[in-house]
């Protein structure tokens, strides 16, 4: 089973992640913020094999914070949900394998997909929409 933790500071948005990703066969690690993303990061004893974040967190862009989080854990994945789109936002670090962008609004089905290229796994099924 894979792992994902999930960074987003506002609760309602936390749990709808959560639910969705555990819909999709994830087990799911929750954090509000980098610092408690750390923290979770360093209690969980397996493999974390994808992070969700908002491309801004907290004012601040969070790929610095995906980079150093890969240089302790090289298998993470990671990806970006964001309002605009993602070459308003993107570092040209960000742009390759590891990373995936999401502009929302998104269908589930468009989720699973994108998942499934990042993780590199077969598609799991269709869903509805997502809004």
């Amino acid at each position: 089973m894979q792992v994902a933790l999930v960074i987003e500071d506002d609760p309602e948005t936390l749990i709808a992640w959560a639910f969705v990703l555990r819909s999709f066969g994830f087990t799911v690690l929750e954090a509000v913020s980098r610092g408690e993303a750390w923290r979770v990061c360093h209690e969980y004893q397996g493999t974390i094999h994808l992070v969700v974040t908002k491309a801004i967190l907290c004012n601040h862009r969070t790929s610095d914070f995906i980079a150093r989080l890969r240089l302790v854990y090289p298998q993470i994945r990671a990806l970006f949900v964001s309002d605009d789109p993602p070459s308003e936002l993107a570092d040209e670090d960000c742009i390759c394998s590891q990373y995936a962008w999401l502009q929302k609004p998104f269908q589930l089905d468009t989720l699973d997909d994108t998942l499934g290229e990042l993780l590199d796994r077969p598609k799991k099924r269709t869903v509805s929409s997502l809004s």
